[in-house]
């Protein structure tokens, strides 16, 4: 069988930025919110192993805070596990989960091919084909994994009769659909915009002073793209069942 590596070198390109440099990332004990074990795997390769897109990563981009936690584990998890990744280092905590995924934007393989932001701490079944929907589609910018859920730890997508996004708003319920913490879009620009978008509308789109990549997707249908939503089925987030105050867009 191939291992992860392999798989990516044999796969059409996608790129992939998996931010964990939030403050809930590492634990008192010195390991990390990514170590922890579900089903005999740590949280981060039970995760990503359940993501039909993964074998496409052309060469997937961590991005971690500088410390000696996060050193250690991207000494013994990710250079053994995932060979083929690129890591961003940051100094400090950055202002939010959409800021450390524009960090990690910095080293991505594909400029034109999708790129997904996946905060790797929901686990979710899925048969979502991210490129083909955005290859089908010349009108489409942005995606969104979802489920239904009224919780308000989550961050939340309203919908138009026809299934196009209007709104995504973080830690705010406004409608039942929420965020599985997996977002993909159309191409670096695309990406790159909607960022822009955040800082120019940060009063309303920023949650606690942070910006986070959810709210991002409005900046999306301000370019004139649509965002439409892929089903996450049998949804667990580790954080929520195990009582641990969850933020799963925090990275």
């Amino acid at each position: 069988m191939p291992d992860d590596g392999e798989r990516h070198r044999a796969s059409a390109p996608l790129n992939i930025i998996i931010p964990l440099a939030g403050p809930d990332f590492e634990r008192p004990d010195g390991s990390v919110k990514a170590e922890l074990v579900v089903g005999g795997f740590t949280l981060l390769r039970a995760t990503l192993k359940a993501r039909p897109w993964w074998s496409a990563a052309a060469a997937p981009v961590f991005v971690l805070r500088n410390t000696a936690a996060s050193q250690r584990f991207a000494r013994d998890t990710l250079s053994a596990e995932y060979p083929a990744a690129r890591i961003v280092w940051l100094s400090h905590a950055s202002g939010g989960a959409a800021w450390s995924a524009v960090a990690g934007a910095a080293l991505i393989t594909w400029p034109e091919a999708p790129v997904i932001v996946d905060l790797c701490d929901i686990m979710f079944e899925s048969d979502a084909d991210v490129a083909a929907a955005f290859a089908a589609d010349s009108a489409l910018g942005g995606l969104a994994l979802t489920f239904a859920s009224r919780h308000p730890q989550y961050s939340y997508l309203r919908l138009a009769p026809d299934g196009r996004m209007q709104e995504a708003r973080e830690k705010m319920v406004i409608s039942g659909t929420a965020s599985a913490g997996v977002y993909a879009f159309r191409d670096v620009a695309t990406f790159h915009a909607a960022f822009a978008h955040s800082l120019h509308h940060r009063a309303t789109l920023s949650h606690q002073g942070a910006l986070f990549v959810c709210p991002m997707l409005n900046g999306v249908v301000a370019q004139g793209l649509d965002v439409r939503c892929l089903p996450a089925r049998k949804v667990l987030d580790v954080k929520i069942k195990r009582g641990q105050p969850g933020r799963p867009d925090a990275a």
